[in-house]
């Protein structure tokens, strides 16, 4: 099995900088007795310099009713390995100097964690070891906002980034980050995140779950993945409660990949609709190695709307499953009752044929776009008007078909080509 070596990049080999100097106002944990050097213990230094931190945080409402504005100071990490035997509540930012290391060596024991992540930036850190390595969230407080930049996060037991479920009203940016063998990279529950710019190494050992879950709406684009498969694990890359846009992401094809995205979450249609998606648009799909779920999307419920869009990948490969657990015949009905167009369905004209032999029947009616077939449906709630294009062509063929009366599958007649004059 393919393992990746400890930070092969040299980081292991790095010579310590006792003299690095921390920008004006950080508090450097060296000047608290951390030492850095991967065998005394610096947990309760770095403890010390979060105290310290602590004192120097300013928050006040500067209009009654209205926000309130936090400054923290930046905690400063010199290049070092900075050995933990606990887990580190920081107070303030966390800024390491490019080859700072944080490792935790009991795979039972998380690295950072903070409950009041509201206003917060972690940047320039390595995490190793240890089962979550920022295990963070707030009670849902409105305007939070988490900056997480120039990271690495390796052989995390658990998940690197882990979002609480209470923290909706949070933006989450995490950028120019690299993540390798952890059993998740992230977890999130925010109402906006974004991932990007960003390498991901799944590890072999993760069973039955995703290298991302999302549950909120994510954005994931120009993200290079590297699937480390184990088939009978099913594993996958995003499983979807919410809503997900991926573009420019690599599903890559090591050892065949896996699932790109199984959807968890069953439409809306009670107003307000709260709309969920899948966008998958300019993405390189290999998707084979996940025996269970072998589809770029694999819909365990079905969401609002899922869009297809310059993708690539897909000779042998279904753009969509749906769990034969679902009963499709009723599936939409409740939609239908609500009386107003809340299901889109689109893959992209470049992939015809693939959207001819994998959206199934009574999906259609709600396809957007060209909808082409060999004959009147048998399946699905048509509207009237509704037009499906013959696939077929020959001079006895018809143009096509068009419902005249809606119902389960509908009337329809066929309709002939214009004459040639």
């Amino acid at each position: 099995m393919l393992r990746f070596g400890l930070l092969a990049m040299g980081v292991l080999a790095l010579s310590l900088a006792a003299n690095a100097q921390p920008a004006p106002g950080q508090l450097n944990v060296r000047e608290f007795g951390a030492v850095g050097d991967g065998v005394a213990d610096d947990t309760p230094a770095i403890e010390a310099a979060f105290a310290a931190a602590e004192k120097r945080i300013i928050s006040w409402q500067p209009i009654e009713g209205q926000c309130y504005v936090t400054s923290l100071p930046e905690v400063y990490f010199p290049n070092g390995r900075y050995r933990l035997s606990a887990p580190l509540k920081p107070r303030g930012h966390l800024v390491g100097e490019g080859n700072a290391i944080l490792e935790q060596t009991d795979p039972t024991v998380d690295i950072i964690v903070n409950d009041w992540a509201w206003r917060w930036r972690v940047s320039g850190l390595t995490f190793l070891g240890g089962r979550h390595h920022l295990n963070i969230g707030n009670p849902n407080i409105d305007t939070g906002r988490i900056v997480i930049d120039n990271c690495v996060f390796q052989n995390a037991t658990g998940v690197a980034v882990k979002l609480g479920d209470q923290s909706f009203s949070t933006v989450l940016t995490i950028t120019n980050s690299i993540f390798i063998t952890c059993d998740q990279a992230l977890v999130t529950y925010c109402d906006m995140a974004r991932m990007s710019d960003c390498w991901i190494t799944s590890s072999p050992a993760m069973k039955d779950k995703a290298v991302i879950e999302n549950h909120g709406w994510l954005v994931c684009e120009h993200i290079c993945g590297v699937p480390m498969v184990t088939p009978e694990n099913d594993q996958r890359w995003i499983d979807n409660y919410g809503s997900v846009t991926c573009r420019n992401f690599r599903f890559g094809g090591e050892f065949a990949g896996f699932t790109a995205v199984v959807n968890k979450v069953r439409y809306d249609h009670e107003y307000p609709v709260i709309p969920s998606f899948i966008i998958m648009e300019a993405c390189h799909c290999y998707c084979l190695g996940n025996r269970i779920r072998n589809a770029f999307i694999f819909c365990e419920e079905i969401p609002n709307q899922i869009v297809v869009r310059d993708c690539t990948g897909f000779p042998d490969l279904p753009v969509l499953r749906v769990s034969d657990k679902l009963d499709l015949d009723t599936y939409f009905d409740a939609a239908e009752v609500r009386g107003e167009a809340c299901l889109r369905f689109f893959i992209g004209p470049e992939q015809v044929e693939l959207r001819l032999r994998d959206l199934p029947e009574q999906m259609r009616p709600y396809q957007v776009g060209d909808v082409t077939a060999e004959g009147p449906p048998q399946k699905g709630i048509w509207p009237a008007g509704a037009f499906l294009r013959n696939r077929q062509t020959g001079p006895d063929e018809p143009w096509g078909w068009r419902c005249v009366e809606a119902g389960r599958p509908g009337k329809w007649e066929a309709v002939e080509p214009l004459p040639v004059r």
